[in-house]
């Protein structure tokens, strides 16, 4: 195994940890302000890559539609989300964990439908421009040239939260609401307002999530299934409604997918497994996350 052999695969890993990082990072705000644990956030990040396919299928006579396509799937995926909200998800606020498990698990199944009576049960394809169909070399390892577009997509993301989240007023008040929702109520700043808004960005990053993720192979259904297991494991990792630990928990999670699947490929979800336990029994909050919140 030479140095670009472990190089290739560390990109693959970077690559694929940009794509948990997209899909956990709203799965983690929802969580972190709205302390809503999300089960149904993978099947809108599923909608989010039929959504893109349609836009392309409508676009694809225009040089522009490949990559227009793209975040109108995340706007596709949020406009669903806020009737998520506005409908269900406001009226279980302050119902147990098991309960909102159960709902967005229904959820989770009603989308599932949803999608096989709408776009059907045939896979789907999307055809990338011939710009980034060829390979790029990075000091002699072999990169999709379309990882590029991903990795920067994904840095860009984490770039915009971080700047919202530290420089803007909207920003202050949802770090606020993560750590004490009621001293914001106490101010007079409408709490359902915030999650409904919360919610509705978390899954525009979903459904922005889905659409990049659909020009990688095929658009297949069940695709949800896995990776929804390694968003959480993602989100315990780094702790939920931190920024920084989803952005950590991301990498980690796909270097050790990338490199184990290279060396013990049976073992790649076990290994994630050991670690989301390990990072559970030192410290239950992640490892940015916070251990209490009032």
């Amino acid at each position: 195994m030479d140095i670009t052999s472990l190089f290739t695969q560390f990109l693959s890993g970077l690559t694929y940890g940009t794509i948990l990082f997209l899909v956990a990072a709203g799965l983690s705000l929802i969580f972190g302000v709205m302390n809503i644990l999300n089960f149904a956030h993978a099947a809108l990040w599923l909608m989010g890559a039929y959504f893109s396919y349609t836009f392309w299928n409508l676009m694809q006579d225009y040089s522009f539609g490949f990559w227009l396509s793209i975040p109108l799937a995340g706007l596709a995926a949020a406009a669903v989300g806020w009737v998520m909200e506005v409908v269900l998800i406001k009226r279980i606020y302050k119902r147990e964990l098991y309960e909102q498990l159960l709902i967005t698990y229904s959820i989770a199944l009603i989308l599932s439908d949803t999608i096989k009576l709408t776009w059907g049960v045939t896979n789907k394809l999307i055809v990338r421009p011939e710009i980034i169909q060829k390979p790029v070399f990075i000091f002699g390892a072999p990169l999709d040239s379309y990882f590029i577009f991903v990795i920067l997509a994904g840095a860009a993301v984490a770039s915009g939260l971080w700047w919202f989240l530290k420089y803007t007023r909207y920003g202050h008040i949802v770090k606020a609401a993560v750590h004490s929702r009621e001293m914001v109520a106490a101010l007079g700043i409408p709490i359902p307002r915030i999650y409904t808004w919360v919610f509705t960005l978390g899954i525009f990053l979903a459904g922005f999530a889905g659409g990049i993720q659909a020009p990688i192979g095929s658009i297949t259904l069940g695709m949800d299934t896995a990776i929804i297991i390694q968003a959480f494991c993602v989100v315990v990792i780094g702790g939920f409604g931190s920024l920084l630990g989803t952005l950590v928990g991301s990498l980690i999670v796909g270097e050790v997918m990338s490199f184990t699947i290279l060396f013990w490929p049976e073992g790649a979800m076990v290994l994630i497994f050991v670690i989301t336990a390990a990072i559970l029994i030192v410290r239950p909050w992640g490892l940015f996350g916070t251990p209490m919140r009032t």
